[in-house]
Parts: C-alpha cells; sequence; structure tokens
C-alpha cells in the first residue's frame, strides 16, 4: 500500500538502539518516500540550533526499554517534534506528540508521523489578502465543521494538500488525516488498499476513521476505484471481506484535481456519477499569477519556518517577482525562498542577483502593470558623508532617534502602513520594526 506524503522531501529522525529494531520502520518509510536518517543514542549528539535545522522531526523506538533511548527522548522532546513508540510506561508524556505502543502498525505510525509534519506547514500557501485567497479561506471556514465532500482544484503547487489539511485542522475530527495517491493504485490492488489485508493492516478506511481521507489527484483513480467509491459515497458504508455486516464510512472525503474536469468527463475518464458526489462543495484554488499581490507576505510566511537568516529582497527583486509567471505556483516560490535563504542569509537580493534562479521563457513577453520605483541614485550613506558636524557639535542620540523615527515613518506611508513590508524596506525583521514602532509611539492603523 503506498499511502501518499506531502512532504517527500521531509527528513524524520529514527532514534533506536540498533539499526536491527528500527529495520521495519525504515523499510516502511523508505517505501512511501520518506527522507529518514537512522542514530542510535550514543552516536546522537542533542543540543544547539543543528537538530532543528536539519531534521522536521524525531520518532524514538523505545522496544528495549533502554534507560538510554528514554533520556534521549525526552532531550529530542525538547527541541523536536517527538514520536515515541513504547512497550512500557512512558513518564511525562505531555512533552511527546504521540506515545504510540509496539503493536502498532507501520501504517498507523506512519499516518501519525504525517500528521506531525503536516501541523508545521498549515497554511502557509493560504496567506495574503487579496480577494481570491480570502476567498479560498472564507469557503474553508464555512465547510470544515460539515461532513459534506469536496472537491478542491487547482494548479500543481498552488496548495491543494495545504488546503485539505486546512479543513482538517478546522474540523472537529480528533481522527487522521490520511493522503492517497490516486494514480499508484491499479485495479488489481483496490480492495486490500480500501479495505485492508488484517485486522492489523485495515487499509485506508481503517486508518482514515474519525479523520479525513483526501483523494489526491482523482482524475487519476482506476475505473474499479471510481467504482468502490461512488458505492461508498452512496451508501456511506463499506463490506470488508470475510466480515458479515456492513462498517459506517466514518470519514470526510477531500479530492483533488490539477486537471480539467469538463475534459475529464467529456472524454469519459471520470465517471460523471462520481464526480457529481464529489463536487458538492467544490473550492478552486488561484494560480500565483492571478494573485502576485500577496507575493510579499508569502515570502514572509513561507521563510518563517526555515532554519537560519533570511535574505532580504529590495524593491527592484519584488518587482521581477510580480512579473515572473510562476509555473509552478506557491511551491515553486517556497523552494526559491529556501534556495536562497540557504545562499544570501541576511543578504539583500537584488533583481541581478534574483535573475538566474527564475526559469527562463515564463517571463511575459510585455511587462506587466507593476509601477517602477523611482531609484535616487545618491546612496543614504553617501548622503551621510556629506554631512558636517557643526561648530558647537550636535547631540548624536537625539539626531539618530529622529532620522531613525523619520525613515520609519516614511517607509510605512510608503507600503500603505503594512509593516512587513516596511520592514524589508528598511532592511530589518518585522519583530525588530515592531518593536521599533512601540518605543516610538508610531501607529499604523
Amino acid at each position: 500500500m503506498a499511502l501518499a506524503f506531502v512532504d517527500h522531501n521531509a527528513s524524520v529522525l529514527i532514534v533506536a538502539s540498533s539499526r536491527d529494531i528500527a529495520a521495519p520502520v525504515l523499510d516502511y518509510l523508505f517505501d512511501q518516500g520518506v527522507a529518514f536518517v537512522f542514530s542510535r543514542p550514543a552516536d546522537l549528539a542533542i543540543g544547539g540550533a543543528r537538530l532543528k535545522a536539519r531534521y522536521r522531526m524525531a520518532v524514538v523506538l523505545d522496544l528495549d526499554i533502554g534507560e538510554r533511548i528514554r533520556e534521549s527522548a525526552q532531550l529530542l522532546a525538547r527541541q523536536l517534534p517527538c514520536v515515541i513508540v513504547s512497550d512500557g510506561p512512558v513518564f511525562r508524556r505531555d512533552d511527546f506528540r504521540a506515545v504510540l505502543h509496539t503493536d502498532t502498525s507501520p501504517i498507523e505510525l506512519f499516518t501519525t508521523i504525517q500528521g506531525v509534519l503536516s501541523e508545521r506547514s498549515v497554511g502557509k500557501a493560504l496567506t495574503g489578502d487579496t480577494p481570491a485567497i480570502r476567498q479560498v479561506r472564507w469557503l474553508i471556514e464555512r465547510v470544515a465543521q460539515k461532513a459534506t465532500p469536496v472537491l478542491l482544484t487547482g494548479e500543481v503547487g498552488v496548495g491543494k494538500a495545504v488546503a485539505a489539511r486546512e479543513i482538517h485542522r478546522c474540523s472537529t475530527r480528533r481522527g487522521s488525516l490520511v493522503t492517497v495517491q490516486c494514480a499508484a493504485i491499479g485495479d488489481a490492488g483496490v480492495d486490500a488498499a480500501l479495505f485492508g489485508v488484517s485486522a492489523s493492516d485495515g487499509g485506508y478506511l481503517q486508518a482514515a476513521a474519525g479523520g479525513t481521507l483526501v483523494l489526491d489527484e482523482i482524475t487519476d483513480l482506476s475505473p474499479v476505484f471510481q467504482a468502490r467509491v461512488l458505492q461508498l459515497l452512496k451508501t456511506g458504508s463499506y463490506e470488508r471481506p470475510g466480515e458479515a455486516s456492513g462498517r459506517p464510512l466514518n470519514a470526510r472525503v477531500i479530492a483533488t484535481t490539477r486537471r480539467s474536469l469538463n475534459e475529464m468527463l467529456d472524454t469519459g475518464q471520470l465517471r460523471p456519477d462520481l464526480y457529481y458526489e464529489l463536487a458538492v462543495f467544490p473550492i478552486h484554488l488561484p494560480p500565483l499569477r492571478e494573485r502576485r499581490d500577496d507575493i510579499e507576505a508569502l515570502i514572509d510566511g513561507l521563510g518563517a519556518g526555515l532554519p537560519g537568516a533570511m535574505p532580504r529582497f529590495d524593491a527592484q527583486a519584488i518587482i521581477e517577482l510580480k512579473r515572473y509567471a510562476w509555473p509552478g505556483n506557491v511551491q515553486e516560490l517556497s523552494n526559491l525562498i529556501e534556495r536562497l535563504a540557504i545562499l544570501y542569509p541576511q543578504t539583500t537580493v537584488d533583481r541581478k542577483t534574483l535573475e538566474p534562479y527564475l526559469r527562463p521563457g515564463t517571463r511575459p513577453p510585455t511587462l506587466m502593470s507593476v509601477p517602477e520605483p523611482v531609484i535616487d541614485e545618491s546612496q543614504p550613506a553617501d548622503r551621510i558623508a556629506t554631512m558636517r558636524l557643526p561648530e558647537d557639535g550636535v547631540d548624536l542620540r537625539e539626531l539618530s532617534e529622529r532620522l531613525e523615527k523619520q525613515l520609519i515613518e516614511q517607509a510605512l506611508a510608503r507600503h500603505d502602513h503594512v509593516v512587513a513590508h516596511a520592514a524589508r524596506a528598511l532592511g530589518l525583521r518585522r519583530t525588530t520594526l515592531t518593536e521599533k514602532l512601540r518605543r516610538y509611539a508610531i501607529r499604523t492603523d
């Protein structure tokens, strides 16, 4: 069974006393395409910021009730989201994101890992204040508490997986969010995938009980799989092989697609009756080129989860980002921000620096209506160099504060009092500018 993973580049730290003990978990994660690193407690240096920079979470396999394993787990839990799998009592259980017993199946552990990783990135692709993305957030808020099936449409990279996680997060469901890669399951494996093969491996429906089942790229479903999903939605129940009675479908269903549904219906690749069952509540996620004014807010949101210092973008670089066509949408922007954060931490990125990292042939042939800023060739440092100290001296502290306050007020006025944008214009972190606003009693409303 191939459970999909939202973030195939996630680095999960697996800690156990030996590789043999961890082998079943490592093999399963490898099959799912999850990046992981194995370590024994004695080989693991716990401390500093290196763990946070390299790993997104840790899983500790306490299968031999070793004291060193327990100590490592407690230390790790202070620095990373940590899941512990133990066959003994676990003290200070609240330190861990999840405490699982050794009887837990690989699919249940994987679902737990998926949920922890999802918590760390929810919502970033939905950041912004343009009407298009505000409409998406409003629709999610309206439908989250319902059991209604949702159909998420949009191009590759717009954030359909993020929207599905946000719907699940805003709901009252306490079960897991389980994502199914529809293209990975052929007709022969449909029943095993949905209903499972044993009591410990009950398939997708058991894993998603009480939670949310996401059918990723619904238009890639095989004909048999389409028939099974249609039956589930129509009857609200299913029967597992060998059982005398049926089980209720105790999961909210969300479907996603990047393809044209009209084309799929016209060619017969998607059953019309299945489409109508799924499309009770459609939500379309707009491409990034239709919400360019959200780019600066997205840069802040996407950069907030990265380790280390972010680069700064000058006015010309921001204009270039807004002119770019973004064929990979928010995912492409996220990749770009991470790449530049590695190469240019705490550095101002200008247009010349930025251009090599944008794909050729994706800029529009004519310039879009993004106003060019008026650039004063005389830099502030040059103008300061021409100043002369008065004969009777100067109160340098007062002068510095007056200059700082004046420049902050100008930056806020130029950027419609958006603190994040003003901070970028001043080369400051948003938190630093917020402190200065409080110090000088400058209002932003």
